[in-house]
């Protein structure tokens, strides 16, 4: 079976398939078929474009069956100002309910985080679940050892770091904000679009666990020791050849927040 296949019965020969293939492989006239260029499988960056836009599911993608790709329910479509208050409502939570987050929901959230968009759809982006309490303390234990040894080997940081390691002396959790959870966004090391693509995918997570009621807070102090630090770097044990590089805190806020606080105005040059 070909990568691609046209129902001819159905197609209306609009030619969106061949416009919004992503790798430019798809053949089209007008007033013919689209169809595939012959020994082009390795080129198709399987991002289901083609499958999407199809408006009469004429398009089949051998490795994308249409039972695979749900129709969008326009039921579900938010509206601007939802989006808007989403967006902008959105906290950095640093003090959580005494309340577990459940496995299933993590999952539910990184299944929807999971479409992110990736470069070129690499799709490369791992995740790491923390989601064991005795575990969080062990590794905010080993936190709070780095941050000592980063200011006993770079003095410079000692102010910046001062507050956190006394806090973390009286036993308060500066490092995790005693949050139950932490979920990390890993992938290969020296992948060039690494970073973006694992900002990107945990700022959908990050985003989409506000509405299963819980709320994140960014720790780049965890995904910095966590790729630099021995100690830390053994006990997240990641795979051979892999590194962090994002990774956020979440639970249940203790806290409901009640307004929209000021931003600077966006600060954008037009070019014409």
């Amino acid at each position: 079976m070909a990568l691609i296949t046209i129902d001819k019965e159905t197609c209306t020969k609009c030619g969106r398939c061949a416009v919004n293939c992503g790798a430019g492989f798809i053949y089209f006239k007008e007033g013919g078929y689209p169809r595939q260029l012959p020994g082009t499988d390795e080129f198709c960056m399987r991002c289901g474009h083609c499958v999407g836009i199809c408006p009469t599911g004429s398009l089949t993608h051998k490795e994308m069956p249409l039972e695979q790709t749900p129709l969008i329910n326009k039921s579900l479509e938010i509206s601007f100002d939802q989006c808007a208050q989403l967006i902008k409502g959105r906290r950095s939570i640093r003090e959580f309910k005494d309340k577990d987050v459940p496995k299933e929901e993590i999952e539910r959230i990184i299944d929807v985080a999971r479409y992110a968009p990736t470069g070129h759809n690499a799709q490369e982006v791992r995740w790491l679940v923390i989601n064991d309490r005795e575990h969080m303390h062990k590794l905010a234990a080993i936190g709070a050892d780095w941050l000592r040894f980063m200011v006993k080997s770079n003095p410079q940081f000692g102010a910046l770091f001062a507050g956190i390691i006394a806090a973390l002396d009286a036993g308060i959790d500066a490092f995790f904000h005693d949050a139950p959870a932490a979920v990390v966004a890993y992938a290969e090391k020296g992948n060039p679009i690494a970073t973006t693509d694992c900002a990107i995918a945990l700022a959908y997570f990050d985003l989409t666990a506000i509405s299963a009621g819980l709320g994140c807070c960014w720790d780049g102090f965890f995904y910095m020791a966590a790729g630099t630090y021995p100690p830390m770097i053994e006990a997240i044990a990641l795979p051979e050849g892999f590194t962090p590089y994002v990774a956020l805190v979440l639970g249940y806020p203790k806290h409901k927040y009640r307004r929209i606080p000021a931003r600077r105005p966006a600060s954008v040059v037009y070019r014409s």
